[in-house]
C-alpha cells in the first residue's frame, strides 16, 4: 500500500516540463482507449480497508474488555 501510494504521488508531483507533458499525454491516451485503466492504477490504495474493525466502529477495546 505504501509503495503504490508513493508511486502515485510521484506521478502527480512531477515538475519538469517534458515529464509533465509525457504524463499528461499518457493519461489522456489511456483515458480515451480505456477509461478504467487509469482508475485501476489506484486499486489497493483508494479501496484499502484496515485488516480488522477499528475500535471506533464498535469493536471491543482489548484493554477494557472483561477476561
Amino acid at each position: 500500500m505504501v509503495r503504490r501510494s508513493a508511486r502515485a504521488g510521484r506521478m502527480t508531483t512531477l515538475s519538469s516540463t517534458p515529464a509533465v507533458l509525457a504524463r499528461n499525454a499518457l493519461v489522456a491516451a489511456v483515458g480515451r482507449f480505456g477509461p478504467r485503466l487509469v482508475l485501476r492504477a489506484f486499486d489497493g490504495i483508494a479501496d484499502w480497508r484496515p485488516p480488522t474493525t477499528p475500535y471506533a466502529a464498535g469493536a471491543p477495546d482489548p484493554e477494557t474488555a472483561s477476561n
